[in-house]
């Protein structure tokens, strides 16, 4: 009966190592597929000159339109400005016309 259950124990143990071999050959197998996958990934060319030439042309097309909106902002503050000494004059004639008497 001993000789048994130690036969037995040999039988798993075997079993158990084989089983352990094939998880490392495989997980070997993984980890070379990785390694190669992430070398061609390095090595790949990146097409950096697509993705710069694309951010030149939005940050181009962005101060373009600063600049628009810009010049549209100066040009409504000369109007109020325009407008604002306007009303003052108009304002200062009323106030001198009634201090003088004259509405």
């Amino acid at each position: 009966m001993p000789a048994e259950i130690r036969d037995t124990i040999r039988e798993i143990e075997k079993e158990a190592e084989g089983l352990i071999e094939k998880a490392r050959t495989e997980a070997r197998g993984v980890l070379e597929d990785a390694n190669k996958k992430a070398r061609e990934i390095l090595s790949a060319e990146l097409r950096v000159d697509e993705f710069k030439s694309e951010c030149d042309k939005i940050v181009s097309g962005a101060q373009e339109e600063a600049g628009k909106r810009i010049e549209k902002a100066r040009k409504a503050s000369v109007g109020i400005r325009s407008a604002s000494f306007g009303k003052m004059d108009a304002f200062s004639q009323t106030m001198a016309d009634q201090v003088r008497g004259i509405s």
